[in-house]
């Protein structure tokens, strides 16, 4: 059997529908639908039912899924196992993370990473908490890193990175008080540049504003550093990681202000819990949970 019918078969499984597979795995339609019609043909069975909201695995689709996942742990293992050697951990590993920390966090401890382990090939792309945790479940990922107060999914091993310190950044020209904290409505009527919804403390920061009846209208953004630049330009205040701004702050070209009550923002470590991980994937857990990720 192909392998690759099962990995279809398990993300049209996982997402409920094979136009959302598709895109997510990177195929057209038709080859998803040939994959799980090839799957069909070789169980004698069907395994999905078609419905105008999408598909659902039938009884032998969700036994299917689950000895699916148990065949490509399995695969996994054995590949690497051929290839194995204790002493050097090599081959891929995927890493998401948010923008932020791949940049700021991440990128640092690369060549430690290169030094260590040169054979291990770590793929680093950005990803919110929610599509981290889709990567994961459709095995796009290995492992991942979210920024949130807190992280409860049983699917998935979490290891706490330490607290991540964020800074409300201002124009040096600012009017705002520094003395004291911001208040929701001072910041609605200077402007508040927020990153996409997703990202847990830009939403709860235009949660706090809408709960004092200045309810955020301004578009989202999607990267850090068009925030930052749009803030020294004047355009209006930002909460960001205080790496992020570590820079600007100390130049003065950025100023920082005290920010309303927010909740406690931790870096975690997530690897998924029922499934096999390479040695290469483990070496790079090791040296995440070990390694000391500068939060300032």
């Amino acid at each position: 059997m192909d392998t690759r019918l099962l990995r279809s078969f398990l993300a049209v499984v996982r997402t409920g529908g094979i136009t959302t597979a598709a895109a997510e795995l990177g195929f057209v339609q038709s080859t998803v639908t040939t994959h799980v019609q090839a799957l069909e043909r070789l169980t004698g069975t069907p395994l999905l039912d078609r419905h105008p909201g999408g598909v659902s695995p039938t009884h032998a689709g969700t036994l299917l899924a689950s000895r699916a996942e148990q065949i490509l742990d399995l695969e996994d293992r054995m590949l690497a196992e051929l290839t194995a050697d204790a002493e050097r951990p090599a081959g891929p590993v995927r890493l998401c993370a948010p923008e932020s920390v791949c940049a700021y966090q991440l990128a640092p401890l690369l060549p430690k990473l290169r030094e260590r382990f040169p054979d291990v090939d770590l793929a680093l792309f950005p990803a919110d908490t929610r599509t981290a945790l889709t990567a994961i479940a459709d095995r796009r990922a290995d492992l991942a890193v979210t920024l949130e107060p807190s992280v409860n999914t049983p699917q998935v091993d979490v290891v706490d990175l330490g607290i991540q310190e964020l800074s409300l950044v201002a124009p040096a020209t600012t009017p705002l008080p520094r003395d004291r904290p911001v208040a929701p409505t001072e910041l609605a009527a200077t402007g508040v540049l927020l990153l996409e919804e997703g990202c847990a403390y830009s939403d709860e920061l235009a949660a706090l504003i809408a709960a004092a009846g200045a309810p955020v209208t301004r578009p989202r953004f999607g990267g850090v550093e068009t925030v930052k630049r749009c803030v020294a330009a004047g355009l209006g205040v930002a909460l960001l990681p205080t790496v992020t701004v570590a820079d600007e702050l100390a130049d003065g070209r950025l100023v920082r202000l005290r920010p309303p009550d927010l909740a406690e923002q931790r870096l975690w470590l997530l690897r998924p819990r029922s499934r096999w991980v390479s040695p290469a994937v483990q070496a790079v857990h090791t040296l995440l949970s070990e390694s000391v990720m500068p939060a300032s």
